[in-house]
């Protein structure tokens, strides 16, 4: 009979082989897609050229000129849409941050049950190198969340974070008492919390989560 820390040490070896198994299995799918996508605008795309500028409807030079403003314009909304790698930009270090928030969330756990330990956002190139803090394989580099949308780092019967000390600058900045776009209280003072924020964002956590499960479940039926 195996020893219970070798056990442990095995299963943990088996879980985190199968999580970097499906981020790989996500990029390889996503690579030969996009591929495959790509090479057939391509093809279409300089067949059209071809047709246009041997029946004199427009030169190459003028397309070249065209083209380097279309890229401009598409880069800037690739950026927009957030699609790709995420990083925090810009960033700074989160040990000499100096805009960390002082919000009572001794006083305010009991209602709010840390929301915003639900919100998604990009981890640093530090949060990555340093590896303390997990990141979803799926999304890279959003912080990592569970089934249930909460962080993987929140313990779910005190609602503190397990990764204090190394928590991202996003954590470290985030005031729930006015913020524009996470609008966790209806009312600050009163401790009032905003219900249709929570469903919001509850709503959006499972909808994904399902679908990544989903994604998993299947996998997992593969290797069976």
């Amino acid at each position: 009979m195996q020893p219970e820390s070798q056990t442990n040490t095995q299963n943990n070896s088996h879980e985190l082989l199968k999580e970097i198994t499906r981020g790989l299995l996500y990029t390889h799918t996503r690579i030969n897609a996009n591929t495959t996508r790509t090479l057939e605008a391509s093809s279409f795309l300089y067949a059209l050229i071809e047709l246009l500028s041997e029946k004199d409807i427009l030169s190459i030079e003028e397309l070249d000129e065209r083209k380097k403003q279309v890229a401009q314009r598409l880069v800037h909304k690739f950026v927009e849409s957030k699609l790709g790698l995420l990083y925090q930009d810009p960033e700074c270090d989160k040990y000499t941050f100096e805009h960390e928030t002082e919000v009572d969330c001794e006083s305010r756990r009991h209602i709010c049950k840390a929301i915003c330990c639900k919100f998604p956002f990009a981890l640093s190139r530090q949060d990555v190198e340093e590896g303390a803090v997990r990141w979803e394989f799926g999304r890279p580099y959003l912080i990592a969340h569970d089934n249930d949308g909460y962080c993987v780092h929140l313990d779910r019967e005190s609602y503190r974070c397990t990764v204090w000390e190394q928590r991202p600058v996003p954590c470290r900045g985030f005031d729930c008492e006015d913020n524009e776009k996470w609008k966790v209280w209806e009312d600050f003072v009163e401790m009032v919390i905003h219900d249709e924020m929570i469903k919001q964002i509850d709503d959006s956590n499972e909808k994904i989560y399902t679908c990544q499960n989903s994604n998993v479940n299947n996998d997992d039926k593969v290797e069976e």
